[in-house]
């Protein structure tokens, strides 16, 4: 069965709602939630998402912790996958299997992290669907600070594998 397309959209407006995704990442994923990590924007072209500077994501140096930004790097990659498994009828299995990062600069204030390649993430869990084997893709999400110079950059190497709940 394909990806409901209108279901896949009420996902997006979900995950929008900064009340409900902070009720969401609260109660399974509480250092996003103590981080302060959002999403600012998310549809079938873009995801992206932000972390505030500040006490919560800065190490020592007064910068935001490579760990923090690697939180808000990865979810800017995996959200619309997560959003098109929870609007498939077969269950998606969906999980990091390798990362690079690449720090271009010491991150400061609100850092926003844009993965302009999402398609990528549905064509493969398409190509799962089609095919009944594991897909593996790479998405690359930007982090950028709020005069828009680039921070960092990674590269997450997603495994889909969609599953027949019959």
């Amino acid at each position: 069965m394909p990806i409901d397309d209108t279901k896949l959209s009420r996902e997006y407006r979900i995950l929008r709602r900064r009340g409900k995704f902070r009720l969401f990442t609260a109660m399974t994923m509480p250092a996003a939630w103590f981080a302060g990590l959002r999403i600012d924007e998310i549809h079938d072209k873009i995801c992206i998402t932000s972390l505030p500077g500040g006490w919560r994501t800065q190490n020592p140096f007064k910068t935001m912790y490579w760990a923090v930004q690697g939180m808000g790097a990865e979810l800017a990659t995996g959200a619309v996958p997560f959003a098109i498994s929870r609007s498939m009828s077969e269950k998606l299995r969906m999980f990091v299997v390798g990362t690079d990062a690449k720090f271009i600069k010491r991150a400061k204030g609100r850092i926003t992290f844009t993965c302009d390649e999402v398609m990528k993430a549905r064509q493969a869990i398409e190509e799962s669907m089609r095919s009944g084997e594991s897909v593996e893709v790479d998405l690359i999400s930007i982090g950028r600070d709020k005069i828009g110079e680039t921070v960092s950059e990674w590269i997450f190497k997603w495994n889909f594998l969609v599953i027949d709940r019959s």
